[in-house]
């Protein structure tokens, strides 16, 4: 969905990390807390104020932890690598 700060278009949500919601801002990844939504309506979410500092400290993280390279044990725990008997 797209994201709009006020009326003036901010990004599009991504996804979802805790308490936050992830908006694409242009080539940069900003974390917004939850309860800035002031509403989601007609394919847009509205938020209000929130420090955006913060936001792109958030946002950071969350690419940092998306970026992560997959451990041998990972894929086996989702059923991946095993050997048929």
């Amino acid at each position: 969905m797209y994201v709009f700060k006020g009326e003036e278009s901010l990004g599009e949500s991504i996804d979802v990390y805790g308490d936050y919601l992830i908006v694409k801002v242009g080539s940069e990844f900003l974390a917004v807390p939850k309860r800035s939504i002031k509403s989601v309506e007609d394919g847009k979410i509205v938020l209000g104020e929130f420090d955006e500092e913060e936001a792109r400290e958030v946002g950071s993280k969350w690419v940092e932890e998306k970026s992560k390279p997959v451990t041998l044990e990972e894929l086996k725990s989702y059923g991946f690598g095993e050997e048929e008997g």
